[in-house]
């Protein structure tokens, strides 16, 4: 993923769509509803919550990085 991107992903994050990504093959599900913003790992649905997608973006977390430092490792 590009750093323009990671910009539109948290944009539509941000007003409400939710995403399935991809990180070293494994999918993450950004979702959310009206208690917060939840980052979950598919494969055993270990989830992080956040009050709003711009903390999720702030403090998701993928195998102890941080979302926005390894943007360029996922896919979408």
């Amino acid at each position: 993923m590009t750093y323009k991107e990671f910009q539109e992903l948290k944009e539509r994050v941000n007003w409400g769509e939710e995403f399935l990504i991809y990180h070293n093959q494994l999918g993450y599900w950004i979702s959310q509803n009206q208690k917060g913003v939840y980052f979950t790992r598919n494969h055993d649905s270990f989830t992080q919550e956040f009050i709003n997608s711009e903390e999720l973006f702030e403090k998701a977390m993928i195998e102890n990085r941080y979302l926005k430092d390894i943007y360029n490792e996922i896919e979408w």
